[in-house]
């Protein structure tokens, strides 16, 4: 238990230094939203029918986020401003009634960065190159796959990228990512990275 600070400190401080180099900011990401928003971005994906989903005291639908990406296409023009581009980074705890599994529980930790902006598929592959980055920064050995099927449906083409570790067997994606119509992202299953670092003998 006395361990568990310091892998996350680990990985938090890599992460950090890595998005911030990279001009990213922060963004605080809230734990319960309005269903709309994953039913209108994410409405052809299995997610839907995985979101702890309930209805407020006045009857509107919410749910504890499933996912991070979502919200910030929905919020891109709010986000941007006057800014033509503009990069985000988070860390977000999620929930997604599933059967759990190594390293995905019904309560997860989402780390994830955001590239708003008006080319897509540019800014997926800067956003490949920084997960990279970041897990060249951890001393990590990988696999990436640069022409992933998603199940999220905003995901262009149904394309993106994912990034495993084959040391964790059946459950290898750690990282899943790629270009949507407001820009690109990725998210890292935080629980299954550990995993990952710990099996590689990095903690």
């Amino acid at each position: 238990m006395a361990r568990k600070p310091l892998r996350y400190a680990r990985w938090k401080t890599a992460s950090g230094t890595i998005f911030i180099d990279a001009g990213a900011e922060e963004a605080i990401v809230p734990a319960l939203w309005s269903q709309d928003t994953f039913i209108q971005k994410a409405g052809g994906s299995e997610i839907i029918g995985q979101m702890w989903a309930f209805a407020d005291k006045k009857g509107r639908p919410c749910c504890l986020i499933p996912e991070a990406t979502a919200l910030f296409q929905e919020r891109c023009g709010e986000l941007l401003g006057q800014q033509r581009e503009r990069s985000l980074f988070y860390v977000a705890r999620c929930y997604r009634y599933e059967r759990p599994q190594a390293g995905r529980y019904r309560e997860f930790s989402q780390l994830g960065f955001e590239y708003l902006c008006p080319t897509p598929e540019q800014a997926s592959q800067r956003s490949l190159a920084i997960a990279t980055g970041f897990f060249d920064s951890l001393g990590l050995k990988y696999e990436v796959n640069d022409a992933a099927r998603r199940g999220l449906s905003y995901y262009l083409n149904g394309q993106g990228f994912e990034i495993r570790c084959t040391e964790l067997g059946a459950q290898q994606q750690v990282v899943g990512g790629g270009a949507y119509r407001e820009g690109a992202g990725f998210g890292i299953g935080a629980e299954r990275l550990l995993l990952a670092m710990t099996a590689q003998g990095l903690l």
